[in-house]
């Protein structure tokens, strides 16, 4: 647990922490208690604090909690690869097809512990054996379709796993190679959740978790509503005329997690599908490839923002968040509304190149031409070089 603004690597040495990695609120502040000329020139504290998260700094004159990096609070209660229970069962052997006390045998698995391993090759693969215990056959249908599987705990696991692989990088400096085996694992689980809400609450299931949200809802309701950090996106497809029942599931998450700035919404990955059931496919190949005529709302509550057409533009950004390309879509802009809208409608490409969805972003349209404007974190998680500014 990381208690003020630095911490050791390696050799005697003393780095001062990203903003969003300090618990010491004297850090951050200017004539505080604590040294002068660490943390507090680059972060400030925040005005408020809240038990849902252990920040207390946020980067300088940013002024408010940045969602991309908020820190659920950790626990270190039981194990990370057994059961927390009066005999523990190793987590290879669980069975939760045996019983619905099983299933909830699982969720005492903690994913928190992983975060105390020393080596990336460990941090990997106990996260990973996690993962994959959610994801494999026997357990996985049971998530699905036993009554008593609330969606939570499969969101509770895509939100720890997001806040563990994003830590460990910005601590450890990791390659691209973690990010890579263990991303793809994250999103299965997510498809997973939401096929799951649509048979635990099918008319219509949203959550928030800062860094990352997930929602269905039928496609009768034409629209859908995704609320991020001062901004709403609207992603109407009434346009689309489907030829049976059918789900919009989607997932949206912070850019900025994945060292994307400057982007005015969410990545949000928009997993359609046709029929009255939603069947989860272990190829992740079921995707409604007719779904069309798509029409994006951004609207945005900084009053202090001033946004031109000419300066927005929907990118596609694949599931490892390497490859972005701009769609060419084109904006209208209403500042007096604080929306954009995009003129005509979109139609994703009926042969996803990512079976679990197809993944968007609205931002600047140089948004990422400046790496000098990435603050610590950002430029770590963009796999660029930080030294005082970022390369």
């Amino acid at each position: 647990m990381v208690k003020a603004g630095a911490f050791g690597i390696g050799t005697p040495a003393c780095v001062t922490l990203p903003c969003y990695l300090i618990d010491e609120v004297a850090a951050c502040r200017t004539g505080g208690s604590l040294q002068t000329g660490g943390a507090n020139t680059e972060c400030d504290s925040l005005e408020t604090f809240s038990l849902q998260y252990d920040n207390v700094c946020c980067d300088k004159n940013f002024g408010k909690m940045n969602y991309a990096f908020v820190r659920f609070t950790m626990n270190f209660d039981g194990f990370v690869d057994q059961t927390n229970d009066a005999t523990p069962i190793p987590m290879a052997s669980l069975n939760v097809a045996t019983s619905v006390k099983e299933m909830f045998k699982l969720y005492t698995i903690n994913p928190w512990i992983v975060s105390q391993e020393t080596t990336e090759a460990n941090f990997q693969s106990k996260l990973l054996a996690i993962l994959n215990k959610y994801l494999e056959t026997a357990t996985r249908d049971v998530l699905l379709s036993q009554s008593r599987s609330h969606p939570f705990y499969l969101e509770r696991t895509v939100y720890q796993s997001l806040q563990l692989l994003r830590d460990w990088t910005v601590i450890h400096r990791s390659t691209i190679a973690l990010r890579n085996a263990i991303l793809p694992k994250i999103w299965s689980l997510a498809l997973v959740a939401l096929t799951r809400m649509t048979t635990f609450q099918p008319n219509y299931y949203q959550t928030n978790y800062y860094f990352i949200n997930f929602a269905i809802i039928p496609y009768f309701r034409n629209s859908l509503k995704i609320s991020g950090q001062l901004h709403t996106l609207t992603i109407d497809w009434s346009a689309y005329s489907y030829t049976d029942k059918g789900y919009v599931m989607v997932y949206s998450y912070a850019p900025e997690q994945f060292g994307i700035i400057k982007a005015y919404t969410d990545v949000f990955c928009i997993r359609p599908f046709l029929g009255s059931t939603v069947a989860y496919s272990p190829t992740e190949n079921n995707y409604d490839n007719l779904f069309a005529s798509l029409k994006f709302t951004y609207y945005w509550s900084d009053t202090t923002l001033t946004i031109t057409d000419s300066q927005v533009k929907l990118f596609k950004i694949s599931d490892d968040t390497q490859t972005i390309v701009d769609t060419g879509v084109v904006f209208t802009c209403v500042p007096a509304s604080r929306t954009c809208t995009n003129t005509g409608t979109y139609s994703p490409s009926p042969v996803p190149s990512d079976g679990k969805g197809q993944n968007y972003f609205i931002a600047h349209v140089n948004y990422d031409a400046s790496q000098g404007d990435k603050k610590r974190a950002q430029c770590i998680l963009a796999y660029k070089t930080w030294t005082t500014v970022c390369a």
